[in-house]
């Protein structure tokens, strides 16, 4: 059974307030915490846990660094490998009863393991051939689209390929907003959130047909894309993209 911590008191703790990254030790995949402002601890009992809460593609890591009195830099990653992962930052009691007390945390963030986040879409390198692209969408960070790690520079090339913006880009798009519409509400906040403003931008004033049918959901969404795909000129891109290769590859 899967024990919960409970909520009750906790209190709010600055993400700045910590540093939290990955690295390699003799081939093993280690978290590092390093406590930036030692302020944010006084208020804590020197026998709370710190944790770290790690997750992504469903799997889900935390990452004991000791106590408040006497805490610890390094943590082995058990298993599993984690590239993006949303991350939390923990103070726990355990000493009010065995599922322990939180007693404060940071908010969630993604950490970005190879590069920094692109704007509202994360492009991660990941060990998914023979597919070339997979998209994850998780409840609380952005959305990452991982590229088949044997790919040369992957996250960049994924970025500024025309042929993969051009085939790519648009199913995702069609996939992310689906989900949104989906929810039958406009989002308040979060990656949806962000999303629907970008979306806004490209048709100004329209209405997201939240509640609408599933035809009426496509439609809109088959607008969004073509919008997209006339600002970014990505056929026009593909074609010069096409007409280069054809000139360098004649003898």
């Amino acid at each position: 059974m899967r024990k919960t911590i409970r909520l009750t008191g906790r209190k709010q703790l600055a993400q700045s307030a910590f540093e939290f990254r990955f690295s390699e030790v003799n081939g093993r995949q280690v978290g590092t915490l390093a406590v930036a402002d030692l302020a944010a601890l006084k208020s804590f009992q020197v026998d709370s846990e710190i944790r770290v809460k790690i997750s992504e593609n469903k799997l889900v890591r935390i990452l004991r660094f000791g106590t408040v009195g006497r805490p610890v830099t390094v943590c082995d990653v058990d298993s599993g490998t984690f590239r993006a992962p949303s991350c939390q930052v923990r103070i726990v009691d355990r000493s009010k009863d065995k599922d322990g007390l939180l007693l404060g945390s940071t908010n969630t963030w993604t950490l970005s393991s190879a590069g920094d986040p692109d704007g509202i879409l994360l492009f991660q390198p990941a060990a998914i051939a023979p597919r070339l692209w997979k998209l994850d969408i998780r409840d609380q960070d952005k959305p990452v689209l991982y590229i088949d790690e044997k790919i040369p520079d992957a996250a960049l090339w994924a970025k500024t390929d025309p042929i993969f913006a051009a085939c790519v880009l648009p199913a995702v798009i069609a996939e992310l907003m689906g989900v949104i519409l989906d929810s039958d509400e406009p989002p308040e906040s979060g990656w949806e959130s962000d999303w629907m403003k970008w979306a806004d931008d490209f048709m100004p004033g329209g209405v997201p047909p939240y509640k609408g049918s599933a035809q009426e959901q496509k439609a809109w969404i088959d607008e969004l894309v073509g919008a997209f795909a006339a600002r970014h000129n990505l056929s026009g891109n593909v074609l010069q993209n096409l007409a280069t290769t054809g000139e360098k590859a004649q003898p």
